[in-house]
């Protein structure tokens, strides 16, 4: 709506053209994650939780003493896990929750149960988003091209797989009941795949469509400026020319705090690599 974007686009909609930049609004990436969700032979998860009286309870302890169950984010236990052998580093990402959550927590759970959060950390399937039209209280067109590449609907199935084994370990045996999603009869590749298409959330993780770089299709340079215009730069996710593999949040803070000194001409600090875990050749390690 700026007139930065797509010529062509930016006149089929009467929006005067500010800069031609093509890559506005193209390479869209996201991460998908599905639910794994057992029910629990415990009466210990959240399912208490979510009733009304509870929860006002919950929030009273807030308030007062800032403990209880209110006090936590609940998604403590998570993990990076390797899909397959020869997979260089970690492409799975884990949460577990001691609860379930049906449409976003629209739905409130309706037993005790439990469940793993498990998607890619790498996608391939590359979307995009534009304008539906000049008026900018009207939604944009977003097509995020889930699931478009043979590889993340193999990781998907991997997903699910893994996530399987993890809860059929004898840690899980005194709280494990039936698995409510996807449910015991969904085993070949085709029923994952449709169990995936009807449940894949998208984990909150949009980036790359203002993406760095200098080809014709970059948006930003080096320094976030924004590539044939003076005094304007993009300094969030949109910057990201791919998806990083684990959440957005702390490397956005980090893209935020580089920008900042370079905006302020501040000198940059010194490299301090963090080492990566590989495992051997025979994958033991």
């Amino acid at each position: 709506l700026s007139g930065v974007g797509p010529a062509d686009a930016l006149r089929a909609l009467d929006i005067p053209v500010v800069a031609d930049r093509p890559g506005v609004g193209r390479n869209l990436r996201d991460h998908l994650e599905l639910y794994i969700q057992y029910a629990c032979k415990k009466p210990i998860t959240l399912y208490r939780a979510t009733r009304p009286w509870n929860k006002v309870w919950i929030g009273l302890q807030w308030l007062i003493w800032q403990r209880g169950p209110g006090a936590s984010a609940h998604l403590e236990a998570g993990a990076f896990i390797r899909s397959r052998p020869g997979v260089e580093h970690p492409d799975l990402q884990y949460h577990f929750l001691p609860s379930v959550v049906w449409d976003h927590g629209r739905v409130p759970p309706d037993r005790h149960a439990f469940q793993a959060h498990a998607g890619p950390m790498r996608p391939t399937s590359v979307g995009h988003l534009q304008l539906r039209s000049a008026d900018p209280t009207e939604h944009p067109l977003i097509q995020p091209n889930c699931l478009s590449t043979e590889g993340d609907r193999q990781e998907m199935r991997d997903a699910v797989r893994l996530s399987r084994e993890i809860f059929a370990q004898p840690a899980f045996d005194p709280y494990r009941g039936e698995e409510m999603a996807p449910g015991a009869d969904v085993v070949s590749d085709g029923e994952i795949d449709a169990f995936v298409r009807q449940k894949a959330d998208s984990a909150y993780h949009p980036c790359g469509t203002c993406r760095m770089g200098l080809d014709e299709m970059a948006v930003v340079d080096g320094e976030t400026r924004v590539h044939g215009l003076a005094g304007l730069r993009v300094v969030d996710a949109s910057i990201m020319p791919d998806l990083v593999s684990g959440n957005l949040n702390a490397p956005t803070i980090m893209l935020a705090e580089k920008a900042a000194d370079m905006i302020l001409r501040l000198p940059p600090l010194p490299p301090d690599p963090a080492p990566v875990y590989r495992a051997d050749e025979t994958g033991a390690g």
